[in-house]
């Protein structure tokens, strides 16, 4: 899973497109993320007999796909958290957002997920 947004150059493109209010709040909140841990070290699902990459993940996620140019990558992050370890192995413990010295919402972040990798799914079926 690409844990940045690439970038095709350093010229000027000009300005970037809109991003709405609420998208730029839910990523601000979502970057503030410092990596501590914590929600790893609460979360059930995170241990030696799964393979759940953990709310972190899932949070950055969501994070990039938010953004613009991250969201050209949108179907490979998917991708990524529909498989083994992903989005399903969420055991909705919600002790990930109870611990976040943050605060952030990583239930709403994994919930996300699972709405745009359902959406995903139906149209990998019917446009194939």
């Amino acid at each position: 899973m690409c844990c940045w947004v690439p970038i095709g150059g350093t010229y000027d493109l000009g300005p970037g497109p809109r991003v709405s209010m609420q998208t730029q709040e839910l990523a601000y909140i979502l970057s503030t993320c410092m990596a501590c841990g914590c929600c790893l070290e609460a979360c059930s699902q995170v241990n030696d007999h799964s393979n759940f990459m953990g709310p972190a993940a899932m949070g950055q996620a969501v994070l990039f796909t938010l953004h613009p140019t991250g969201a050209m990558n949108k179907d490979e992050r998917l991708e990524a958290v529909m498989g083994e370890g992903g989005v399903t192995d969420c055991g909705n413990a919600q002790n990930c957002e109870k611990v976040c010295p943050k605060g952030i919402p990583l239930t709403r972040a994994i919930a996300e997920l699972g709405r745009q990798t359902t959406v995903k799914f139906i149209k990998d079926l019917l446009w194939r």
